[in-house]
């Protein structure tokens, strides 16, 4: 990450009182105020991508949903395996890297080639 990350103590008018936060030299200096957290859960971790892919698709960048899969495959989807949804109006999902693969009901495995190849596919 370029910059340093500084601890400040700052006043927070939603909270109305003094805080400490930590901030990024970089971006405060290219951007204005930054406040940095440390993402903690996956339920945190959801939050701060579907923040980050809004503004993404914003400014028209494009984004890969299924980079490195060799093909597309058949595969029921658990709720904890969501990191968020996203694209136009959330039709999609973003799964993490480690998501189950379920074939009608039956536990496949974690994602990887050995488990895909087992799994039905789509074009």
């Amino acid at each position: 990450m370029p910059g340093k990350l500084i601890e400040v103590m700052d006043y927070s008018p939603i909270k109305k009182r003094v805080q400490k936060t930590v901030q990024n030299t970089y971006f405060n200096e290219r951007f204005g105020r930054s406040d940095f957290k440390a993402v903690e859960d996956r339920s945190m971790l959801g939050e701060a991508v579907a923040y980050l892919t809004k503004y993404m698709e914003k400014t028209g960048e494009k984004m890969i949903y299924s980079k490195g899969l060799p093909q597309f495959f058949i595969s029921d989807i658990m709720d904890e395996d969501i990191v968020c949804p996203i694209g136009l109006e959330d039709k999609k999902l973003l799964l993490f890297d480690d998501f189950s693969c379920w074939d009608e009901g039956c536990y496949m495995g974690k994602v990887s080639k050995a488990v895909i190849e087992q799994m039905r596919k789509c074009n």
